[in-house]
């Protein structure tokens, strides 16, 4: 079952190269380009970095055990700094999902595809309130929700549950959790203490059921059945510590076990996506490196992470993008001399060393600008379009490698 499979995923990334016709004179004169080295090393490069944000997650998770065992502001931010650079090794992985490979129909219907699993680990923008308590809604979320069981089922199901913002898993979640809404949340709210119900505070805090009509005039909204309170609310002591402890140590949990799915689809000896790339020729695996670049810089980077959402608790998204591009950049350009040769930069410079010239130019232009760049329209839009120049020398680059990328909408 397997082979055929393979078989028909193999059709598929063949199909991405265009078909036979006679060369045309320029075709003919141009210089013969060998990719077999850099096609050799694609499946290594995507399972070290599938590799290396595995190992980061499991980072996360030792900090975060320190964190629980002694919940103060230090821990915290040590966690904090542990999730960014977690998240920063996942960032630099994302371009190999872009590679144009399919899943088998069964994974599908599983749930357990590539893009479901992103789905999973990368959900962007969520509702905080939808997780745990938000200001004004303090028994609102998943944390405070006594019916509903915290394991991986009941978690798995809520995910998504009725709008792509009801996100219960993933890094995001996890930001949400160690940041909160406001990205103020104290080291207290993870002190170990029983989980209670909510109950009353005074007559200003009641169940939206149990409102008139005249009393529910005074309240500001409600949020997932939970009473929003009114502005001069008096203080409201958390609950459900405990709860909220369990939930985070479970995001973790599943959040590597979902990133070791993919990590085993790509390890060399026998993992599906690395035995399609290799039972591929060389022509096939350079246009679909080319694709998965061109898929990446347009669709993830310039269409949706300039939105700036993707990280807004702990308000580091444009990190994001920079984290994206240096996953871009240690592949098609890596600095350890072992591995230049079998670059797409050397490929290049072999064929046309003004185009390889102009492809190192566009990224360092795009890194200079990200580096500098705020939240304000002027700057967001010149970072754009370097975005865009970085694009358009790729495409240029794609032709002097005579690889006809699919036009961009």
């Amino acid at each position: 079952m397997i082979r055929l499979i393979l078989i028909f995923s193999l059709i598929f990334l063949a199909a991405c190269s265009p078909k036979n016709e006679t060369p045309t004179e320029e075709e003919l004169n141009k210089v013969q380009i060998d990719s077999s080295a850099f096609s050799a090393q694609v499946g290594i490069v995507a399972y070290t970095s599938l590799s290396d944000a595995s190992q980061t997650a499991q980072t996360l998770d030792s900090n975060l055990a320190s964190f629980m065992y002694h919940p103060n502001p230090m821990s915290q931010a040590e966690i904090q700094q542990a999730w960014r650079l977690a998240y920063n090794s996942f960032l630099r992985s994302l371009i190999f999902s872009y590679l144009p490979i399919q899943d088998p129909p069964d994974w599908q219907s599983q749930r357990i595809g590539y893009r479901h699993l992103l789905a999973q680990l990368d959900s962007w923008p969520i509702e905080g309130g939808y997780i745990d308590y938000i200001q004004g809604y303090p028994f609102s979320g998943i944390v405070n929700d006594l019916t509903l069981e915290i394991d991986e089922d009941s978690i798995r199901s809520q995910h998504g549950f009725t709008d792509p913002t009801n996100a219960s898993l993933g890094y995001h979640a996890l930001e949400f959790m160690l940041w909160g809404n406001n990205g103020k949340r104290s080291a207290r709210d993870f002190f170990p203490q029983e989980n209670t119900a909510p109950i009353p505070i005074n007559d200003a805090v009641v169940t939206a059921q149990s409102h008139d009509d005249s009393s529910k005039e005074s309240l500001e909204g409600s949020s997932n059945g939970n009473t929003l309170l009114p502005a001069d609310a008096p203080e409201i002591k958390l609950q459900n510590h405990n709860r909220r402890r369990q939930y985070t140590q479970l995001l973790i949990e599943l959040l590597q076990k979902d990133l070791h799915r993919i990590q085993r689809r790509w390890e060399p000896s026998g993992g599906y996506y690395a035995q399609l790339l290799q039972q591929s020729d060389s022509e096939n695996i350079l246009r679909s490196a080319l694709i998965a670049a061109q898929g990446l810089i347009s669709q993830e980077i310039l269409h949706k992470r300039f939105q700036l959402i993707s990280s807004e608790f702990s308000k580091t998204s444009i990190d994001d993008i920079s984290e994206l591009l240096i996953g871009l950049e240690r592949w098609f350009m890596p600095v350890e001399e072992d591995q230049q040769e079998a670059s797409l930069l050397f490929l290049l410079q072999q064929t046309d060393n003004q185009v390889a010239t102009e492809f190192t130019k566009a990224f360092k232009q795009l890194k200079t600008c990200l580096r500098t760049m705020s939240a304000d329209d002027k700057s967001i839009d010149q970072c754009k379009q370097d975005t865009i120049q970085l694009l358009a020398v790729l495409r240029h680059g794609a032709n002097a490698l005579m690889v006809k990328l699919p036009s961009l909408n």
